[in-house]
């Protein structure tokens, strides 16, 4: 099948689409929208919970549901955007999205409600598999920091708007509302996409689909998350673990097997032997692996350690985000003004040593430096994150793009779940060797040295992905 004439790539890396900055809103827009769905519905389980007469086991699948759904799913979303196109991927998950949110809303039952969020999740799988594949396709090299800047910094808007958004919503109209405010903006963004989104060569050039390939991918992926979901919600269930993690090995080693044996893989085992992909990917999983450690500890300490109120624990909270927000458009025209390979190792190593300050400041109550530590450590998120990506992406050849930026998607997913999964068990393990069943039979004394000791493992983990991005 022939393809249609593309624009020059010469005359798009030069100058980069004239539509470039409305598409790099549509695109933000679009993963505020991922993200904030994440955060927003966590604030309303307890009130789903009971309204719908529902425990809080099966409670717990909706926002868990979504994170495994699209761990599973995105790397396949990635592989076939070469044959679909990244805008057309991207309109198809944003419609997706949008339908299943309204579904969600309009649930009146537990069953119901989970059906929808995992469609939902399907459509912000696909969505967020190609964003920052388009960033770097309508992008010439020189803006592509900025670009990566404001991608970053919505990221972090995100995280910040979701809890406070959500207890708003639920309080004034409703928990449905948390998932219907997609649908009106979900639509604009849509007629939005459809005029300037039109970044895909056409026809296309189809190419067959590894269909046992992918439904390997899935089970591995699928497992994976559901392993470490068992590692992190204490008491910890090791025959659970165990099983999922055995079911994880094999589709593994199935997976690799497979993809080496086919004319089209579904990913590309041959990315895995580039170095610079490589160790940028173990960096960015050890980032955010760190960084979660970090937002899973933190409630816990404000509240037992320092006997905050849950409104200042919340205020506390923004500051890692708020300090990357405001940041990481600055650092994005820096990185595109003074392009240094070593932007990621000092973003990533001086996070370390804010985290490992932080483990002596939770053990000393020092709260007054743990506010220092945290503009800190988020001023240095934003010098890492975007440059980070941009090296991954940079790493590959554009034809692999697509998979690339669900690459990142799925890093990042992994990041989040493994540090979810290690601050659990280093809670666990710590207060069991301790004697103690849980975190309100130990005094403050002890809980801040337990506090201290997770973020001296966070502080070491990101020391270990600067040591990776020196490598590179």
């Amino acid at each position: 099948m022939t393809e249609a004439c593309d624009p020059d790539p010469a005359i798009i890396l030069a100058n980069g689409y004239k539509a470039r900055y409305i598409i790099l809103a549509i695109v933000l827009v679009g993963i505020f929208m991922c993200v904030l769905d994440v955060q927003i519905v966590a604030i309303a389980l307890p009130t789903i919970m009971q309204f719908l007469g529902a425990g809080i086991g099966q409670v717990q699948w909706i926002a868990t549901g979504y994170v495994i759904t699209v761990l599973a799913t995105v790397l396949l979303f990635g592989s076939l955007s070469h044959s679909v196109g990244n805008g057309r991927l991207f309109k198809a998950g944003l419609l997706l999205f949008t339908i299943s949110s309204l579904g969600c809303g309009l649930s009146s039952s537990i069953p119901d409600l989970i059906l929808f969020r995992v469609l939902q999740a399907l459509g912000a799988s696909m969505l967020m598999s190609v964003c920052v594949a388009i960033i770097m396709q309508v992008f010439p090299p020189d803006e592509r920091g900025r670009a990566m800047g404001y991608y970053t910094a919505v990221i972090a808007l995100g995280l910040i708007v979701g809890p406070a958004a959500g207890g708003f919503i639920v309080d004034l109209i409703g928990w449905p509302f948390i998932f219907l405010v997609n649908v009106p903006i979900g639509i604009l963004l849509l007629i939005t996409a459809t005029k300037y989104l039109a970044i895909d060569r056409n026809p296309m050039t189809f190419r067959h689909i590894d269909y046992p390939g992918a439904l390997l991918l899935i089970g591995l992926m699928a497992s994976l998350a559901v392993a470490l979901n068992a590692l992190s919600n204490p008491p910890v269930r090791l025959e659970s673990f165990g099983i999922w993690s055995g079911i994880c090995l094999v589709c593994l080693i199935a997976f690799v097997a497979r993809e080496q044996s086919v004319e089209n893989p579904v990913v590309p085992i041959g990315i895995f032997r580039n170095r610079g992909f490589v160790l940028q990917s173990v960096s960015l999983i050890l980032y955010l692996t760190a960084t979660f450690v970090l937002l899973t500890v933190q409630p816990f300490y404000f509240e037992y350690v320092i006997e905050l109120r849950p409104s200042h624990i919340g205020l506390i909270a923004l500051i890692l985000p708020l300090s990357m927000l405001v940041a990481s458009p600055l650092f994005g025209w820096l990185y595109d003004r003074y392009r240094s390979s070593r932007y990621t190792v000092t973003g990533i190593a001086i996070m370390g040593i804010a985290f490992l300050g932080c483990g002596a400041a939770f053990t000393r109550m020092d709260i007054g430096l743990i506010l220092v530590l945290f503009v800190i450590a988020g001023i240095s998120r934003s010098v890492y994150q975007g440059p980070n990506s941009i090296g991954i992406m940079g790493s590959l050849p554009p034809a692999l793009h697509g998979i690339g930026s669900s690459l990142i998607t799925a890093l990042q997913y992994l990041g989040i779940m493994f540090g979810i999964s290690i601050a659990a068990f280093l809670m666990t393990a710590q207060l069991d060797w301790a004697g103690y069943a849980g975190l309100t039979d130990a005094g403050p004394g002890l809980l801040a040295a337990i506090f201290g000791n997770c973020m001296y493992v966070a502080g070491l983990i990101c020391l270990a992905g600067a040591v990776c991005e020196y490598k590179v």
